[in-house]
């Protein structure tokens, strides 16, 4: 992968000007488009690295996203998209891409130290035998989600999800090779979703580890007797827990 991106934004304001410099003073070479499907389609020498700028009119970028979704599913494509937005504009750009083609998401105001290092570990890692290991988070908990996705995002690939369900729609999508699963959720649980990807075909050879509050017998013995690869306790501190993905990988 080189060092070319893709900016796609509707206007180049001051805090965009101020994204895009120090991007390009990270040493990435940025190309900027209006979200203008005809525009982007004349583009010659695709980059692999597409930021897409939400403002203004969301809507105006629903032909932008439909093509950049094409691009991002193509054979053997090792491209990646990043979102930049308000939570309000994100929800809007969900409609049009699904969550599995979407690398990394920063909110507004954004803080470009967050995008700069996202950007550096995507060239750290790119390259035919360096592809980073890709973590599926599902828990209802949205500070659990964010804080997990703190500690294990600078050595992996990781995606989140709130709910069993959103869980079982993304992987219908996209594989991972690891999910880290909540055991106590509401309207499906923990066992429940477990039990569901490990009855689908497309889903039964993903490991699943389990996360869990709780470490009293009656709680473990439950969590043990479906068999998972193993739990992993929430309350834990991040080294201790990223150790363990970590040697988990390394087992394989």
């Amino acid at each position: 992968m080189d060092n070319k991106i893709l900016f796609v934004s509707s206007e180049l304001n001051f805090l965009v000007k101020t994204l895009m410099k120090n991007i390009s003073e990270a040493g990435f070479d940025i190309r900027t488009v209006q979200p203008d499907i005809v525009e982007i389609q004349l583009i010659s020498d695709m980059p692999d690295i597409f930021i897409v700028y939400l403002e203004g009119d969301v809507n105006s970028f629903d032909g932008t996203l439909k093509y950049l979704k094409n691009l991002l599913t193509e054979d053997n494509t090792d491209r990646v998209l990043y979102l930049i937005g308000t939570d309000a504009e994100l929800t809007v750009a969900h409609e049009v891409l699904p969550q599995s083609l979407i690398s990394a998401e920063f909110k507004r105001p954004v803080n470009i130290k967050d995008i700069l290092n996202k950007l550096r570990n995507l060239q750290m890692h790119s390259g035919p035998n360096a592809r980073r290991k890709q973590i599926l988070l599902v828990d209802d908990d949205a500070v659990m989600l964010r804080t997990l996705n703190n500690w294990l995002s600078e050595k992996y690939d990781v995606f989140m999800v709130s709910s069993g369900l959103n869980a079982i729609s993304f992987l219908s999508q996209k594989t991972v090779d690891l999910i880290l699963l909540d055991y106590e959720m509401p309207v499906a649980s923990g066992l429940q979703v477990f039990e569901m990807l490990k009855s689908e075909p497309k889903t039964c050879h993903i490991p699943i580890i389990f996360l869990t509050s709780k470490d009293d017998k009656d709680t473990v013995l439950k969590v043990l007797s479906v068999l998972p690869e193993k739990y992993l306790l929430k309350n834990q501190e991040a080294e201790s827990l990223v150790k363990s993905v970590d040697d988990f990988f390394k087992g394989k």
